[in-house]
């Protein structure tokens, strides 16, 4: 294994069944931070790959929190924040226990759901948010494509309509025409 290669995550660790029934939405609170393999990737110019997309547009769960949403490692969940919505996967987090908390490297996935607020400092606010979580069984969408969906990158103004319906862009570069 390289110093780039994610470990792979471990199987949900199942601790007592929570005395709650399944929950369809979790409120939780969101972190986000630098990530060493999200940067191992960035630095080998791997922004675009489906490698990226695996070390970034995650969240990473209490074994619990999983459990009480009925979800399991590379399973997709949506967070929703007051400034957006995003697909992700979610996995195991090796921190546990954090219950009613919530990882997602910072980074494109993380930045459609914090604050663009910057209180004069220049950096949003990358902790603290709070979110909700829910199990989803929609696509966690590579970098171009989740730029065309957020941004309307990569896109004419005609099909702003149907972005959902246009053909992914893929892992390679994209170059808009003016």
């Amino acid at each position: 294994m390289t110093y780039v290669d994610k470990p792979a995550l471990p199987k949900v660790v199942k601790f007592d069944e929570p005395n709650e029934k399944l929950r369809n939405i979790l409120d939780v609170m969101l972190n986000t931070g630098s990530d060493i393999y999200q940067g191992a990737c960035k630095k080998r110019g791997s922004t675009l790959k489906d490698e990226y997309r695996k070390v970034s547009g995650i969240a990473y769960m209490d074994p619990k929190d999983m459990a009480k949403l009925g979800v399991t490692n590379w399973d997709h969940v949506k967070v929703v924040s007051d400034w957006g919505e995003v697909i992700v996967y979610c996995a195991h987090s090796r921190d546990a226990p954090h219950e009613g908390t919530i990882f997602i490297p910072k980074g494109p996935w993380a930045n459609v759901v914090v604050s663009p607020e910057t209180y004069c400092c220049c950096d949003p606010t990358y902790k603290g948010i709070m979110c909700t979580v829910e199990k989803s069984d929609d696509d966690v969408l590579l970098m171009a494509d989740l730029m065309r969906a957020v941004y309307k990158k990569y896109v004419k103004t005609e099909d702003e309509d149907g972005i959902k319906d246009l053909a992914t862009l893929g892992e390679m570069p994209v170059y808009k025409k003016l």
